[in-house]
C-alpha cells in the first residue's frame, strides 16, 4: 500500500509556473522536529562504556605509544584495536575519535611510553597533585624523530580508513592535553618553533582526516584544525578558552604569546569533554542553560569521553530521571549539524526536458558536517516505482548554519514520460553507501530517506 499523500501533513505550500516554455514548481515545507543523534556528532563515550541510555554514533579511544609499538618499529594496531573493542563498535557503524598519549597520571609508578623510547629520549618522573607517571622529554631529538615514525604508521593504518572520525592532536603533555605541572618538578612544556613540528607530523601522516588541537595555535589556524576542550561546561575556564580562540592568549606553559584561531570551527570541528571537578549530573540538572549556551557559543560538534553517551540514567533519584533524559537528548539535538529542506523546486524547459531541481537547506545546528558526503536524488513514478537515482555532490561541508541553497539536473530524466513523481532525498554514508543523516523533516519513507514533493512532469 502506498503511504497516505505527507504534503498535507506537512502543510506544504505549492506554487507552479509556467513561462517562455519553462514550467516550475515550488514547494515550501517547514522544519520538523530535531534529530537527538547523527553520525560525526553527538556523545563520545569511551570504548566499551558506552550505554543503551542515550543514542551515540561515536567512540573515544585513547591510544597509548607503548601498546601501539612495545617494540621499536614493531606496531601492534590489531592487538589494541582489540583491547578497546574496536571491532565491535564498527560493526555497529559508530566511528572514532582517536588520541596518542604519552602520559596519562595514575595512581601507581608507571610509563606510557616504550621502554626503548624511555631509555632513547628520557624525560621526568613525577608525584604531584595530578598523579605519579612519567613526562617525556619533547625536546628530544629522539623522540620527536621516533614519534615522525609512528605518525607515519599511524597514518598508514588509518588515514583511509572511513570508520575513523577524528584525530586528536595528543601526544604532549599530560592525558595529551598539552600542559605539564612543572610545580612537580616536570621541564617546562616545548615553545611553539618544537610543537610545530609534531602538527606537521599529524599533518603529513592523516591529510584526510579532520585533527583536533588542545589550545589554539597559529599553525593550527593555517591548517584549518579544529579544537577540543577536555574542560567543557567549567565556566571559568571554558569561558578563557573561549577568549583564546577569539584573541590569542599568553601561554602559561612556555611563557610565549600564541594566536587565537577566530572561526575555527568553519573548518574544523569543535569537540571535548566535561570537566571532571564535579558530578556529571550537575551540568544537566543545575546548570543546562550555561552548557547549553557553550554547545553553541563553542560550535560544538561532540563531546566525550566524560559525556552522557556513559552516564546511566539509573544513577539518578527517579524523580529526576526524567528531566535529565530529556535534557540530554536536547543538548545532543543542538551539537553539530541539524540539516532541513525547507524549500524545493522543480523546473523543466520544453526545449530541454532534464529537470532541474532546486533545494534550500537550513542548518539549524552548531556547525557543519566536516565529511563530504554525497546527496542522493530519487524519483519514483505514480505507480511507486523507481524512475531514477541520481547522485550528487552537494557539497556539504559548506553547508553552515543558516540558509544554504543546492542546485542540480537529473540527467536523462527528461526522457521519462509526462506524470506525476515524487522526488526524495538522502545523504548517503560512505561507510554503507546508504542514506545515513535523518533530517529535520517530515516525510521519512526508508531510514534516513526522505519524500520532498509530489510533481507534475510537464514534457
Amino acid at each position: 500500500m502506498r503511504p497516505k499523500c505527507w504534503l498535507l501533513a506537512a502543510a506544504v505550500a505549492l506554487c507552479c509556473t509556467a513561462c517562455g516554455g519553462v514550467y516550475r514548481q515550488t514547494f515550501t515545507l517547514a522544519p520538523a522536529e530535531k534529530p537527538v543523534s547523527n553520525p560525526l556528532k553527538g556523545w563520545a563515550p569511551w570504548c566499551g562504556n558506552e550505554t543503551e541510555d542515550f543514542p551515540s554514533t561515536l567512540a573515544y579511544v585513547p591510544l597509548s605509544w607503548r601498546e601501539l609499538e612495545p617494540e621499536e618499529g614493531e606496531y601492534a594496531f590489531d592487538q589494541a584495536e582489540q583491547d578497546h573493542q574496536m571491532d565491535r563498535l564498527r560493526s555497529q557503524g559508530v566511528r572514532f575519535v582517536l588520541r596518542v598519549t604519552c602520559d596519562v597520571p595514575g595512581e601507581e609508578e608507571h610509563l606510557d611510553i616504550p621502554d626503548w623510547l624511555y631509555e632513547a629520549a628520557g624525560g621526568s618522573w613525577y608525584d604531584g597533585d595530578y598523579g605519579k607517571g612519567f613526562s617525556p622529554n619533547y625536546q628530544s631529538p629522539a623522540f620527536l624523530e621516533a614519534h615522525g615514525r609512528l605518525m607515519e604508521a599511524l597514518g598508514r593504518r588509518y588515514d583511509g580508513d572511513p570508520a575513523i572520525a577524528y584525530i586528536e592532536l595528543g601526544s604532549l603533555g599530560h592525558w595529551g592535553e598539552w600542559h605539564v605541572d612543572t610545580s612537580a618538578g616536570i621541564r617546562p612544556f616545548p615553545k611553539q618553533a618544537v610543537t610545530d613540528r609534531y602538527v606537521e607530523q599529524y599533518l603529513a601522516a592523516f591529510p584526510h582526516k579532520k585533527l583536533l588541537l588542545r589550545r589554539p595555535y597559529a599553525i593550527g589556524g593555517a591548517a584549518g584544525l579544529g579544537l577540543y576542550n577536555d574542560s567543557f561546561g567549567q565556566s571559568g575556564s571554558h569561558d578563557q578558552w573561549l577568549d583564546w580562540i577569539d584573541d590569542g592568549y599568553l601561554s602559561s606553559q612556555n611563557g610565549e604569546a600564541l594566536d587565537g584561531m577566530p572561526d575555527f570551527w568553519q573548518q574544523g570541528p569543535s569537540g571535548g569533554e566535561f570537566a571532571t571537578d564535579r558530578d556529571l549530573w550537575d551540568y544537566v540538572l543545575e546548570d543546562y542553560d550555561a552548557v547549553l549556551d557553550y554547545i553553541r557559543s563553542s560550535h560544538t560538534s561532540w563531546i566525550g569521553p566524560r559525556g552522557f553517551g556513559s552516564a546511566r540514567l539509573e544513577d539518578l533519584d527517579p524523580d529526576q530521571r526524567a528531566l535529565a533524559a530529556g535534557r540530554v537528548n536536547a543538548l545532543s539535538q543542538e551539537m553539530g549539524y541539524t540539516f532541513a529542506v525547507t524549500r524545493v523546486e522543480v523546473s523543466q524547459r520544453k526545449a530541454d526536458p532534464d529537470l532541474q531541481v532546486t533545494l534550500r537547506v537550513e542548518n539549524l545546528g552548531a556547525a557543519p558536517i566536516y565529511e563530504n558526503w554525497p546527496l542522493c536524488l530519487e524519483l519514483v513514478d505514480g505507480a511507486g516505482q523507481a524512475a531514477g537515482r541520481y547522485v550528487a555532490d552537494g557539497q556539504v561541508t559548506g553547508w553552515l548554519p543558516g540558509t544554504s541553497t543546492f542546485r542540480c539536473t537529473l540527467a536523462g530524466s527528461g526522457r521519462l514520460p509526462p506524470g506525476t513523481y515524487e522526488l526524495r532525498l538522502g545523504i548517503l554514508d560512505p561507510l554503507t553507501g546508504a542514506p545515513g543523516i535523518r533530517l529535520a523533516n517530515d516525510g521519512e519513507v526508508e531510514p534516513c530517506l526522505y519524500r520532498l514533493a509530489s510533481f507534475e512532469k510537464k514534457y
